[in-house]
């Protein structure tokens, strides 16, 4: 018997779910990653803050997102950008101890809104121009008729 865990949308066995008489929403690795990564720890680490928003946001992990980055050889999925190659405005707010803000990544993660699964790295110019067209296939096959005629 599997259930779906409601933070990381994986098929987990029952027993993941269970701690003495309750039954949880979340599966055993989602509720141990949340356990070490606090708001006190993150602030403390930058490494953290990407993990938590990666996880947060896209439900991957850095090393995922790291395989993601090398099987595309470092470059945009639709227009082959190498991230090198990419120009990035702001880096943020100053960290409040005054170190440096960290080097921003350039390529983004892109993925299906209804189902957060990830389908690949863009450049931000790439990202912005699928949400402009909504995600929409129909919007984008309108658009290049247009940009042919």
């Amino acid at each position: 018997m599997v259930k779906m865990c409601l933070r990381c949308y994986q098929e987990r066995p029952l027993d993941s779910f269970r701690k003495g008489d309750r039954e949880l929403v979340s599966c055993a690795p989602c509720r141990e990653y949340a356990r070490g990564n606090s708001y006190k720890n993150r602030r403390a680490q930058p490494s953290k803050v990407r993990a938590d928003n990666l996880w947060a946001l896209y439900r991957i992990r850095p090393e995922e997102y790291d395989a993601l980055r090398e099987a595309q050889a470092y470059r945009c999925a639709i227009c082959g950008i190498h991230e090198s190659e990419i120009t990035v405005g702001s880096r943020g707010r100053p960290r409040l101890d005054g170190t440096p803000n960290a080097e921003p990544f350039r390529l983004v993660v892109d993925h299906y809104h209804a189902s957060k699964r990830v389908r690949g790295l863009l450049c931000g110019p790439c990202n912005a121009g699928l949400g402009g067209f909504r995600d929409d296939p129909a919007l984008l096959t309108a658009a290049a008729r247009y940009l042919l005629n």
